[in-house]
């Protein structure tokens, strides 16, 4: 097994307490099984989340975040260790995460006809998911509707805190943003950026507000379809993150919305950080507008979807099957990215500053590997002919640095040997600009404690 890639590890092998089934997924920083705890009589499906490399420390970060925060809509952690393993026979992270069943959040709303009043109610479980962070001092730093998962009966799962981190964790990337995606930064973190581009020190602290930031634009794609224009002050000259000047449409124009909902979208997309509120607060305020009487809430905002699904809808992510009916409350909640992001997994959704109408962009050190677990109980799309992953926006943990010798090439901090090949790239590879790369390790350093 020495010399099995974390990817391609074969069913029946066992890590732990923990024996894999089948690989429902990867991503650039790890590989997603479906596992089950050795020995049990009726096995309940698990998410096994395996680092491609070793001792990656973004498994840490994400464990002890989740650990702290216990909800009913966030991922609950039932154990981590480490597999010894892959081409140099190093110990690779590993976390066990419970399985759930259910829909990314906008897949599941174009199968639905989405009313302001279940919109509302899905919304407030994803912040009251943020409130538990917040009060663990944690962030999630990446919410988005690829990171939200909807269950049979409309309960909402707040997943992938990869990207998450908590008051005095190390930091574990350079970059001047912390992770995050792009279309949902607010403008403090985007303007933060513009003014320190050419800072190599700056770091932009994120805070609960940002969090907040990130739901409203999540609110706002959910009802409308589309994201509201970048979140930086036209005013300022120059401003290159601003794709354009436009002013946010306020999304009763685009469909036919609820004024409580709407107030509360424009409230998180408010410039103002002390004006968005706490995730306690609107979690509230959406409770009671949901419970509240009509004008509006039940009025669907598109047409109703066809029955059958679409060609290329997003899988569904499975549930534990139990006999009987249990409380919603003790559902399992299943770690589902994202990584994570698309039909089978969008890599491209994993990297910073992405401009597209995807939930794209994860960015920095902290991506969580995969941002959705393709986990699904319907009948799997065909798979490519190679598992390709696209280029990342920094170096891999234990890749080389620049200066690059020949034939090695330097992208992105980071040195590669370009491959006689074009994607998809095969395993360990990654793709940029319509060829194929494979990334170098970084030369060992030799051990000065040793005698001569």
């Amino acid at each position: 097994m020495d010399k099995l890639s974390p990817l391609t590890l074969p069913s029946g092998t066992v890590l732990g307490t923990w024996q894999l089934e089948e690989r429902a997924g990867y991503g650039a920083y790890g590989a997603v099984y479906r596992a089950h705890r050795v020995g049990q009589r009726a096995p309940q499906p698990v998410a096994l989340k395996l680092a491609l490399y070793s001792s990656d420390p973004r498994f840490e970060r994400e464990a002890e975040l989740l650990a702290r925060v216990q909800h009913p809509n966030v991922p609950r952690l039932l154990g981590q260790g480490t597999w010894k393993g892959g081409h140099w026979n190093t110990l690779h992270p590993y976390l066990v995460m419970d399985w759930v069943e259910g829909h990314r959040l906008y897949g599941w709303a174009q199968q639905h006809p989405l009313t302001s009043r279940q919109a509302l109610r899905i919304l407030a479980q994803v912040a009251r998911a943020l409130e538990a962070t917040h009060a663990r001092q944690g962030l999630h730093r990446d919410v988005k509707g690829g990171n939200i998962l909807v269950g049979p009966q409309g309960q909402a799962f707040l997943m992938d805190f990869g990207c998450g981190t908590w008051a005095g964790a190390a930091p574990l990337t350079r970059e001047a943003l912390a992770p995050g995606t792009r279309p949902y930064r607010s403008p403090q973190a985007l303007r933060f950026h513009w003014n320190h581009l050419r800072s190599a020190n700056a770091h932009y602290e994120a805070t609960p507000a940002d969090d907040v930031y990130a739901l409203g634009v999540t609110a706002y794609h959910l009802c409308t379809g589309t994201y509201p224009p970048p979140a930086t002050d036209p005013t300022i000259p120059g401003d290159d993150e601003r794709d354009t000047l436009a002013v946010l449409v306020p999304p009763s124009q685009l469909v036919p919305l609820a004024p409580a909902l709407e107030s509360l979208i424009l409230r998180m997309l408010s410039d103002n950080p002390l004006e968005r509120g706490s995730a306690a607060e609107l979690a509230a305020a959406m409770e009671k507008a949901a419970a509240g009487p009509g004008d509006g809430l039940d009025t669907p905002l598109r047409p109703s979807p066809p029955i059958a699904p679409s060609v290329g809808a997003h899988p569904s992510v499975s549930l534990p099957r139990h006999e009987g009916l249990i409380p919603l409350s003790l559902l399992p909640v299943a770690v589902g990215l994202l990584v994570l992001c698309s039909e089978h997994l969008d890599v491209r959704a994993l990297w910073p500053h992405t401009s597209d109408s995807q939930d794209g962009g994860t960015g920095g050190v902290a991506d969580a590997a995969v941002e959705a677990f393709p986990f699904s109980s319907e009948p799997m799309e065909p798979k490519p002919r190679g598992l390709s992953l696209d280029m990342p926006k920094e170096p891999l943990p234990g890749q080389r640095r620049p200066p690059c010798p020949r034939p090695q090439i330097g992208i992105r901090g980071g040195c590669w040997f370009e491959l006689r090949a074009t994607p998809p790239c095969g395993e360990g590879a990654y793709a940029w600009k319509d060829a194929c790369y494979s990334p170098v390790p970084a030369p060992q350093r030799p051990n000065t404690s040793d005698k001569p």
